[in-house]
């Protein structure tokens, strides 16, 4: 029998068709194959990126995107990597990939946060992170990051609206409630701040850098007592122990607590610790005179002085240590360095005029007194050191 020219070309057709579909499971499986493949080496190539591999991390991409070079997870991976060598452009344009392939997967906004806060464009990281937030809105890392571009474009009051909005919503973070912390030790709002930090504390026991902005918090409030007691504790173990500048805190709270001798134990071991420290010298110099130690004050005046020579108020207490030895000649010169360093502080200029009025020279002295009521009409120590000559 003969065939139609029609039935012939319709069997064409379909023996062609099938071998198109024969071709095309071959592609498929081999495509699963390559992904299957490229799955493994992006394991292998995440464990290398992880132990800072990076060579053999590069390879290791380079084989599985040449497999599967529509896989989203290993150009966010490659992000990662030129992110860590410095390559921002590179990982941008892998970012780019990422979201192409992936437009739901929120690590890829993410790193380009933080690839345009490496180049200094807080608005466009703030767009990525909040795009990133918006995707995986459990992940804390995005709203941190949300918070720290808002504090860099002077717009920390939305950084602390959102954090706090969000520390019910993370109950067991202490990193969102320590940063909320500092935003309201900068907004001057203290005991918001302690509670913070407290809860923190709590959260992050061995977290040794939260109980210092809490004592510091505790400090700012005029909780002394609380200062001292939690700086003690942290300034008893290393690397605290080192710390000038807490001990210093320390000898502060401590003074103010009337703790002279703890003060000046204190002191003396951040001048040990950082023997340049201008403030620690004169901290403890203030401290021992509270003591009546004389000797030991002018000392200690004497070596801040000889650190920072520009301070008035050093001057003014070595001029008062001196005064009170009776050595009215040089407490004298002291008292007029402090108000030469300060021609606006009129407590100099009244110490000044007290010294002449010891060394016997009242008229003197009244015009030191006059200078002071000139600069400030009405200054009580002025007024009454006048009125005694008066009389």
């Amino acid at each position: 029998m003969r065939l139609s020219a029609a039935f012939v070309g319709v069997v064409i057709l379909l023996v062609s068709a099938g071998c198109q579909n024969k071709v095309s499971d071959k592609e498929l499986a081999q495509k699963r194959w390559n992904d299957t493949r490229a799955a493994i080496l992006a394991g292998v190539a995440q464990d290398q990126y992880k132990a800072h591999d990076f060579d053999k991390c590069r390879d290791t991409l380079n084989k599985a995107l040449a497999m599967a070079p529509d896989n989203p997870q290993l150009h966010t991976l490659a992000a990662k990597l030129e992110i860590e060598q410095g390559h921002m452009e590179l990982a941008e344009q892998e970012l780019e990939i990422a979201r192409k392939y992936s437009p739901s997967d929120p690590e890829a906004y993410y790193l380009s946060g933080v690839v345009y806060q490496r180049w200094q464009k807080p608005q466009t990281a703030l767009e990525f992170y909040r795009q990133a937030g918006q995707r995986a809105p459990a992940e804390l890392a995005y709203v941190l990051a949300q918070g720290e571009m808002l504090v860099a474009l002077d717009r920390a009051p939305e950084a602390l609206t959102l954090l706090q909005s969000k520390v019910a919503y993370f109950e067991n973070s202490a990193s969102i409630r320590d940063a909320v912390g500092q935003l309201l030790v900068q907004s001057g709002r203290y005991p918001e701040a302690i509670d913070m930090f407290r809860q923190a504390s709590i959260l992050a026991e061995k977290d040794s850098s939260v109980r210092e902005r809490l004592a510091m918090a505790y400090f700012y409030n005029k909780q002394y007592r609380d200062a001292a007691e939690t700086l003690t504790h942290l300034t008893a173990n290393e690397p605290y122990s080192k710390r000038a500048d807490l001990l210093e805190l320390l000898g502060d709270s401590q003074l103010h607590l009337n703790d002279t001798h703890g003060a000046a134990r204190s002191f003396e071991t951040a001048t040990e610790i950082n023997p340049y420290s201008a403030k620690a010298w004169q901290s403890l110099g203030r401290a021992v005179l509270q003591q009546g130690d004389f000797k030991r004050a002018e000392f200690s005046l004497r070596r801040a002085l000889g650190v920072d020579s520009s301070s008035s108020e050093t001057q003014l207490l070595l001029g008062y240590v001196q005064l009170r030895q009776d050595k009215f000649s040089i407490a004298l010169k002291s008292f007029k360095a402090a108000s030469m360093l300060d021609p606006n502080d009129t407590v100099s200029l009244c110490m000044v005029g007290y010294t002449l009025e010891k060394m016997g020279q009242p008229k003197d002295a009244m015009g030191y007194y006059s200078q002071a009521l000139r600069l400030k009409p009405g200054d009580d120590m002025a007024s009454q050191l006048m009125a005694q000559i008066d009389k």
